[in-house]
């Protein structure tokens, strides 16, 4: 690859579970390159030192159910799991969000999670 890529593309991967040049590649298949390198970017926010992956991994599951976003939460449920979360304590978090996102919201979730965790 010639491409070169952005300092938190090693971030993104993680949370992929790929390298990040592995992970360029998927995302350049599934958007493009100049959307994929966007996406890569965002991985610096991943590196900054007051939370850990593991902990900004519960933020980005906590706002993905809140949103409703089941493919992202599907992504990010694995992310945790990449980050050292525990199964328990992605469900709890997602039983949490039961009260600040909705009833629909957090069971819809915690299917989701599930089939990642039984993936797992």
């Amino acid at each position: 690859m010639t491409q070169e890529l952005p300092a938190g593309a090693d971030a993104i991967g993680r949370i992929m579970g790929r390298s990040a040049e592995q992970a360029f590649e998927t995302l350049s298949a599934m958007y493009g390159p100049d959307m994929a390198l966007e996406v890569l970017n965002i991985g610096h926010i991943w590196e900054r030192p007051a939370l850990t992956r593991r902990e900004r991994s519960f933020v980005a599951i906590a706002a993905l159910v809140a949103m409703g976003t089941k493919d992202r939460l599907r992504i990010h449920v694995q992310g945790a799991l990449n980050h050292g979360a525990t199964p328990a304590e992605i469900e709890e978090v997602i039983l949490t969000m039961m009260i600040y996102a909705g009833h629909g919201r957090a069971t819809e979730a915690i299917e989701v999670a599930r089939e990642v965790l039984r993936g797992a």
